[in-house]
């Protein structure tokens, strides 16, 4: 393991496959939210993939077929993840794009809105995925009031009032290099990784700059 200067750790575990992993660990899920801004990680986690400052959401989209790359993201209480596996000679692509996609989103209103919708949607259909269900209420009746026993999707009847603003504030309070491992396995050679997430996620500081969200 390698810790970079502002403080994210990287971990390889080389293999002789012939395709990679590259996958992000950020310490912050939906017990990090409060109850106004419940929802809040698990709209962050969609709306990644919406844009950036150098890429379109279609251009993202494409660059992932063109590499037969196959991303992946979970939100969950106490971490939130996100990777990509690749063929082994692309891996210097996936930690390019994981970096981008995580530091330079520009969380679009506009993009944010459908990202609800389609959150919307995945709460109505809620009832027919029993054991999502099932494991949501089991939280609520350990934990009630506490947001370990809340819904990592947030509460529906809360999701239309949060913004922009809201991720925004998540994403500083929580995206730095202290709450962060990235970890690469396949035939991947240590240092070279090291030197390509550097390149990456050199923008995210060290330690938190925002207060608790």
């Amino acid at each position: 393991m390698t810790t970079l200067s502002n403080g994210i750790r990287v971990c390889t575990e080389r293999t002789s496959h012939q395709t990679a992993s590259v996958s992000v660990f950020v310490g912050a899920g939906s017990r990090n939210e409060n109850l106004e801004t419940s929802g809040t990680a698990y709209l962050l986690e969609k709306m990644f993939l919406r844009g950036t400052t150098s890429h379109s959401k279609s251009e993202i989209a494409q660059t992932i077929e063109n590499m037969g790359a196959r991303y992946h993201s979970k939100t969950d209480r106490e971490n939130s993840q996100f990777g990509l596996q690749v063929f082994k000679g692309d891996v210097s692509k996936a930690v390019k794009l994981l970096g981008e996609i995580i530091t330079n989103s520009t969380l679009n209103a506009n993009e944010l809105e459908l990202v609800k919708e389609e959150v919307g949607q995945e709460h109505e259909g809620s009832a027919e995925r029993y054991f999502e269900t099932t494991i949501e209420n089991a939280h609520y009746n350990v934990y009630r009031e506490h947001m370990m026993g809340q819904p990592i999707k947030g509460d529906r009847d809360n999701l239309q009032s949060l913004g922009a603003d809201h991720l925004r504030d998540f994403h500083t309070t929580h995206y730095f290099g202290d709450n962060i491992v990235i970890v690469g396995a396949g035939n991947i050679n240590h240092d070279e990784f090291v030197n390509q997430v550097s390149g990456a996620f050199n923008t995210l500081p060290k330690q938190t700059s925002g207060g608790k969200i």
